[in-house]
């Protein structure tokens, strides 16, 4: 019994960090089977559990309480207003159930072994398959989608698995898995250009200042040449590619366009407008804010008023995922999704001077998603794309047990040793 609901976790793992990036409504399904994974978990005998549970509550209940905010932040909202509307949990719940697709994925020890790492090698090469055959191999100008995911949402869980991939090569022996990670990295960074979002390569700086920071032991030369990176890539990629160096022009142009008044419904004039709009919303409804249904009609009153273009009325969402929260939920919405980020993000950062290397792994690529999640949120809203809830949530509780198992491994021969 104990086996069968082990292998049923570790096979839901699998699909879904190999393929959900790929195919459709995999990503929901795992995250709602992990969650009735993590049911039965709770209901079950302690004395089944891989490690006490209390000892689990008693370590992570400010990161479950955190994940929790954003449903809250939207039931403040709701009584304050007297306006409620269960369409509005769907994206936060998604994130609330992360105590309990903790508590499933706990059952497996995912840090045995190389599955994880072959299965993100597998999403690398699948998505560069799928952003090859989309873009026509990078001959489109800018994609938008990818079938059911945007195409920024797509370009960034791209470079967040390339980035995973890299870190993981610290301490790889194997030289089919090391060849096959390289190969991964380099696939799944060309998918960035492929795509040709730039949101996507405004991180590569945040990446490289933390990895300098991290990897202490580099001799100086070898820090400066990552932080150079960024601009070494993106210099590389704008001398290969025509489309690139426009994409990065017309940043230039589109903000001359926009201070002199030219034309404001460029691609960036069209982002500082709904940044403008957002934060006149906060403005008026600091407290509560005026609720998802209310913010295409007060996109096309403020564009009445002419405080803003009428350009940006039909866009979905406000392209920065801190000025959405305070539009939408006000105050409360901003602070919920900065604990989201913040809370987690401490708990890796304790780990990353353990003597451990693995443990320092696990907890690198913690602080990677926490701070990719973050920066991604500056040009877009991530949680406003349903795949990428499930995606913060699994991947979170992976690498927190990963890490907790390596530390317990590595404590055990010591204790051992101890008179």
């Amino acid at each position: 019994m104990r086996l069968s609901f082990h292998h049923v976790i570790g096979a839901l793992l699998l699909l879904f960090s190999a393929l959900a990036l790929i195919v459709p409504d995999l990503s929901n399904t795992c995250l709602f089977l992990l969650v009735l994974c993590g049911v039965i978990d709770l209901l079950s005998p302690s004395r089944l559990q891989p490690a006490p549970r209390a000892l689990a509550w008693r370590r992570y209940w400010p990161l479950f309480l955190a994940m929790t905010l954003p449903a809250v932040a939207v039931l403040l909202h709701q009584a304050g207003t007297g306006d409620f509307n269960s369409r509005d949990y769907d994206r936060p719940l998604r994130l609330a159930v992360f105590v309990l697709v903790f508590f499933a994925v706990r059952r497996v020890r995912i840090e045995k072994g190389s599955w994880l790492s072959w299965a993100w090698v597998l999403a690398a090469v699948l998505a560069f398959v799928k952003a090859w055959r989309v873009t026509e191999g990078g001959s489109l100008p800018n994609t938008g989608s990818l079938g059911f995911m945007a195409g920024i949402a797509f370009s960034n869980m791209a470079l967040l698995l390339a980035v995973w991939l890299l870190v993981s090569l610290r301490g790889e022996r194997g030289r089919l898995l090391l060849a096959a990670k390289v190969l991964a990295v380099a696939l799944a960074c060309y998918v960035t250009f492929m795509i040709k979002t730039r949101g996507t390569w405004l991180v590569l700086p945040f990446y490289a200042v933390f990895f300098v920071w991290y990897l202490k032991n580099l001799r100086p030369w070898q820090k400066v040449l990552i932080a150079l990176f960024p601009l070494i890539l993106l210099g590389a990629a704008a001398t290969q590619s025509e489309m690139v160096r426009e994409r990065l022009h017309e940043v230039q142009s589109n903000l001359a366009d926009y201070a002199t008044g030219a034309n404001r419904d460029t691609s960036v004039g069209q982002r500082l407008d709904i940044w403008r709009a957002s934060w006149l919303m906060f403005e008026e409804h600091p407290l509560l804010g005026i609720g998802r249904e209310n913010f295409k009609p007060e996109l096309y009153r403020l564009a009445a008023r002419k405080l803003t273009s009428p350009g940006i009325a039909e866009l979905p969402h406000s392209h920065n995922g801190m000025l959405f929260q305070m539009a939408l939920w006000g105050i409360g919405g901003l602070a919920a999704l900065l604990l989201v980020y913040l809370v987690p993000l401490v708990y890796f950062f304790r780990e990353l001077r353990h003597p451990d290397m693995r443990v320092r792994s696990y907890a690198a690529m913690g602080v990677t998603l926490c701070l990719g999640f973050w920066v991604f949120d500056l040009t877009d809203v991530m949680f406003f794309w349903v795949i990428l809830n499930g995606f913060y949530a699994i991947n979170l509780a992976v690498f927190l047990v990963c890490m907790d198992n390596c530390k317990a491994d590595w404590s055990q021969p010591r204790q051992g040793e101890r008179p």
